[in-house]
């Protein structure tokens, strides 16, 4: 009897304890703050004070998080949440997610928000990073990261390594790597598109789709062979050739190769080759990613 009510002590002062720790954050932001505050206790202290309900106290900061995004939903001042609030609302899923980094809903809330309202798609992508090395099964968390990177960073090289992970990872859609093929090849990185492509290919076991994606990867390579052409012609004669067949007459390549959408190619003032079925790698992308733009 007495070893069931030691026990059910302990369960309560666990319990007791969190909920403390959650009505003492929840105190502090109540506080007048100024715009360089934005107060959370440090994780460390807050693994330490949480004892073995690590997993308890992350939900109640994650629910304190949610709270506030519900209070601002109310308010009429513009703009509704201050940068300051921002940043303590980004520290305290920070918080959440040490203490439990297993723990989905943080990571979705976060990028549901900081990006789009607050501006802070780079912190954002920093939580989601240690969310995908914890949660190595979910796809979600590195296409988040992606996305972050094309659509708000303009930082295409960086989106495309973590597209291609979401495409690998169990449910990840094997298109999100021909997002990243395009990205890469937008970049002048054709090669590495032409291996996201063949590894799409690999995974798809429509073999209708499997022909779309092995046109697409002909043509790339027909563009990687008359740019490494160009890159040549360049370094040889310190300009680049007018046209892609005085790459065959200056016996830097042997033969134009084909373009599969039946266009001819040509040499863009940047140095960057292109084909007249579109300049912006139109024909390898599938209908169904043209929404994308």
């Amino acid at each position: 009897m007495r070893r069931l009510f030691l026990i059910i002590l302990v369960l309560i002062a666990g319990y007791l304890h969190v909920v403390f720790l959650g009505k003492a954050s929840e105190e502090m932001k109540k506080l007048p703050q100024g715009d360089d505050h934005a107060f959370i206790l440090p994780s460390p202290i807050l693994k330490v004070a949480a004892l073995e309900y690590q997993g308890l106290a992350s939900d109640v900061l994650f629910l304190n998080s949610m709270a506030f995004i519900g209070e601002t939903q109310e308010r009429k001042e513009r703009p509704r949440v201050k940068e300051w609030e921002w940043r303590w609302w980004l520290k305290t899923l920070d918080a959440a997610t040490d203490l439990d980094p297993y723990f989905f809903d943080p990571y979705f809330y976060a990028n549901a928000f900081l990006p789009w309202d607050a501006h802070m798609a780079e912190e954002t992508n920093h939580l989601l990073e240690k969310g995908s090395r914890y949660r190595n099964w979910d796809w979600m968390l590195p296409f988040f990261i992606g996305f972050n990177d094309f659509f708000f960073l303009q930082k295409n090289v960086e989106a495309v390594p973590f597209l291609m992970e979401a495409s690998r990872r169990p449910g990840g859609e094997p298109m999100l790597a021909s997002i990243a093929a395009r990205l890469a090849f937008k970049e002048n990185q054709t090669e590495t598109a032409i291996f996201f492509l063949e590894e799409t290919v690999r995974r798809t076991d429509e073999e209708s789709l499997k022909k779309i994606y092995e046109t697409r990867i002909q043509a790339l390579r027909s563009i990687a062979i008359l740019e490494k052409g160009v890159a040549s012609y360049k370094k040889k004669f310190g300009k680049l050739p007018p046209t892609v067949d005085e790459l065959v007459h200056r016996n830097i390549i042997n033969k134009l190769p084909l373009d599969p959408y039946g266009g001819t190619y040509f040499v863009e003032q940047d140095g960057k080759v292109r084909s007249t079925t579109s300049s912006d790698l139109e024909p390898y992308i599938s209908p169904a990613m043209k929404s994308f733009h």
